[in-house]
C-alpha cells in the first residue's frame, strides 16, 4: 500500500488541532454535567418566578352591611361595595404551600338605608347618629365610605391537582384610612342631594379578614373591629361586615 508522506510541520499542525479538539469536547462535557444549557436555566427561573409570585391581585365583590343597626332604623339588603388589592406574596417552602402576603388596596362601602346620617349638636363637638326624617327631606338613600387599605395575609395551599388549580385558604386582617365619606339623599319629589361633612366617622379603621377558594374563584369576609362612627362621637357602635365573591386573574 502506498503511504503518502506528510511534511513534518503539517504532522505536528494536525496533531495541534486534534489535541485542542479533545480539549475542548471535554470541557463542553463537563459544563454540560455541571450547569443546565441556557433554555434549562430559563425554564427553571420562569417555574421558581411562578411559584413565588401567586395571587397578587385580587377583586373583591362585596355585600356590605353596618351590624347594630335598630329600629326604626331599617338597612336594605342589596348594599353592595368592591375591594382591590395588590400583594406581595412570599412563600415559606418551594411548593409554595404557605406563604405571607402585604400590599395595598383600596375598599368602597355603599350601606343603603331609610334615614341619614345626622349630627347632633353636644359636648365635644357633638355625635352622629342614624335618624328618621320626612320624605320632603329624605326618601331614600345611601351612605358611602372609601378606604386606603394596608393588608395582610397567611396563605395556605394544597398541592396543584391535574387541572392546575389549588385549593386556597388565607387568614389576614387589613388597616384601613378613611379617604372620603359622603351620603346621596333623594327625598319624594326625586332631588338628590350630595354630601361630604361627616367627620365622625372614624379615620383609622382596622378588622379581621379570611378567603377561601379553588383557583382564580374566593369567597371572602372581612369584619371591622373599630366603629363606623368615633366612639367618642357616636350614640350607639355600627360595625362593617362584608361578605364578598373574589377573583383572582394572577
Amino acid at each position: 500500500m502506498h503511504r503518502v508522506h506528510l511534511p513534518t510541520k503539517i504532522k505536528i499542525m494536525l496533531r495541534v488541532y486534534g489535541l485542542v479538539l479533545v480539549l475542548v469536547s471535554l470541557s463542553s462535557f463537563s459544563f454540560s454535567q455541571e450547569n443546565p444549557d441556557a433554555d434549562s436555566v430559563t425554564m427553571v427561573q420562569e417555574e421558581a418566578d411562578r411559584i413565588k409570585h401567586q395571587d397578587l391581585f385580587y377583586i373583591d365583590l362585596n355585600w356590605d352591611r353596618l351590624l347594630g343597626i335598630q329600629a326604626p332604623i331599617e338597612q336594605k339588603w342589596f348594599g353592595r361595595g368592591i375591594s382591590l388589592g395588590l400583594l406581595f406574596d412570599q412563600p415559606f417552602n418551594k411548593n409554595s404551600n404557605v406563604s405571607a402576603a402585604a400590599g395595598i388596596g383600596f375598599t368602597s362601602h355603599n350601606y343603603y338605608m331609610n334615614a341619614p346620617a345626622t349630627r347632633f349638636p353636644g359636648p365635644n363637638n357633638g355625635y352622629t347618629d342614624f335618624s328618621i326624617v320626612g320624605d320632603s327631606i329624605y326618601s331614600r338613600g345611601k351612605i358611602s365610605a372609601n378606604y386606603f387599605d394596608v393588608p395582610v395575609e397567611l396563605r395556605f395551599r394544597l398541592n396543584p391537582d391535574r387541572h392546575g388549580n389549588r385549593w386556597k385558604l388565607a387568614i389576614g386582617g387589613k388597616v384601613g384610612y378613611t379617604i372620603q365619606v359622603y351620603e346621596k339623599i333623594i327625598n319624594n319629589q326625586d332631588i338628590k342631594i350630595k354630601t361630604y361633612d361627616y367627620p365622625h366617622v372614624t379615620r383609622f379603621r382596622y378588622g379581621v379578614s379570611g378567603r377561601v377558594g379553588y383557583g382564580s374563584i374566593m369567597l371572602s369576609a372581612f369584619y371591622s373591629l373599630t366603629p363606623f362612627f368615633d366612639e367618642d362621637h357616636s350614640a350607639r357602635q355600627y360595625n362593617t361586615f362584608t361578605l364578598g365573591l373574589t377573583i383572582v386573574p394572577f
